[in-house]
């Protein structure tokens, strides 16, 4: 073996410079490429923009300093396969807000402010709700939400923009 062995700094030194090359390519190269791809997406499908990249920040933000626990959820992106619904009842961990990003790229997010905590064989499971503080969360950041009848918030980045929906019906006092 000729050479000279690598230290741990030297090999930390090389995995950091790895890593920082990864993340440029991705800023320089990947991402305006994929943005590309989601809005031309976007256009086909004649969506129309309900959140913004400061928008979503406010909420991870928020989810993280003010809620007991991240919520679950169920990310819809906007170029990808449709993901099946949740058995709700089944759910039992939390969600990683923080990997969201990048932000333009999310067409909806189903979030469950509920997780079923696992206690034990003998005894039944505990469930973790944090709706209030959610639905509190949403209006004071006024951030556009639905709650549905199953109690999950739909959160859309984009939406159908069809104006013909938009508008209200002709006759229809202004």
């Amino acid at each position: 073996m000729t050479g000279k062995q690598l230290t741990r700094a030297d090999w930390a030194a090389r995995r950091q410079a790895d890593r920082e090359a990864r993340q440029k390519r991705w800023r320089e190269v990947e991402e305006p490429r994929f943005k590309a791809a989601v809005l031309a997406e976007i256009e086909s499908r004649g969506l129309a923009s309900f959140m913004n990249t400061t928008r979503w920040r406010a909420l991870v933000d928020g989810v993280y300093a003010e809620l007991p626990f991240p919520p679950p959820f169920q990310l819809q992106p906007v170029i990808g396969e449709r993901e099946a619904p949740w058995n709700l009842d089944a759910v039992n961990h939390w969600g990683a807000w923080s990997e969201l990003e990048p932000f333009f790229a999310i067409e909806c997010l189903r979030v469950l402010p509920r997780y079923r905590k696992v206690v034990g064989g003998l005894i039944d499971d505990e469930w973790i709700d944090c709706t209030n503080a959610f639905r509190d969360l949403l209006i004071r950041l006024r951030i556009p939400f639905r709650e549905d009848e199953a109690g999950t918030f739909w959160i859309h980045g984009y939406a159908p923009a069809d104006p013909a929906t938009l508008t209200p019906p002709p006759g229809t006092p202004t």
